[in-house]
């Protein structure tokens, strides 16, 4: 097995879902890592802290496992780092899900959420930069289409409670941003009832 399959075979046995592509606004080689964010291991366990964002999910669920992996391309003779913070960039840049699409990882669904056949819009993202020699998991480039899966589909449509979103997209952001509580303590409430109603794929870790 060359050394590029060894990375990706260990990236999917450490992560749910893991692909390949490239950062077309770099060139950059990602690595795209997915989990699924279930009742136990909570992905979305955000909490602010003054003006920061802490993902405390991400760093009980899945820094251990990026850190495996970092240190397993690194052994391998390879440069790899996160972007973003735990691997996730805050301010949307690389485009997360778009990459996850390149990869091969799913399609948009009218949700704007990248669905997955078996997982549905439950996986989320982390990435890692690397130059090691990965080829390409997915079609390489962003394709905006019409997800089969949403077909006869208007569930996430009809639950969005502030009304800003239309198949395949938000239209305006900021609202749904607003619909994000703060608790006591600086814990985030995320509004997920577009994901909530999806009927595709399983909110269960494999």
């Amino acid at each position: 097995m060359k050394r590029g399959e060894e990375i990706i075979a260990r990236a999917r046995s450490l992560f749910d879902v893991a692909g390949v592509a490239s950062d077309p606004s770099t060139n950059d080689t990602i690595l795209l890592l997915g989990l699924v964010s279930t009742p136990e291991r909570d992905l979305e366990d955000f909490v602010s802290v003054g003006t920061k964002t802490i993902l405390r999910g991400f760093a009980r669920h899945a820094k251990d496992k990026e850190d495996a992996l970092i240190e397993f391309i690194r052994e391998q003779g390879f440069a790899a780092e996160l972007v973003g913070e735990l691997g996730y960039p805050l301010h949307g840049k690389p485009n997360l899900k778009h990459l996850a699409v390149a990869a091969g990882l799913g399609k948009q669904g009218k949700n704007t959420l990248v669905i997955h056949p078996r997982f549905g819009p439950w996986l989320r993202f982390m990435v890692i930069k690397t130059d090691a020699p990965l080829a390409t998991t997915g079609p390489g480039i962003y394709s905006k289409e019409d997800n089969p899966y949403c077909e006869n589909c208007q569930e996430c449509v009809q639950a969005c409670p502030v009304g800003i979103l239309l198949p395949y997209r938000l239209v305006d952001a900021d609202s749904c941003l607003a619909a994000i509580s703060e608790g006591r303590h600086g814990e985030l409430a995320i509004c997920d009832k577009c994901v909530v109603v999806c009927p595709v794929g399983e909110r269960k870790a494999p």
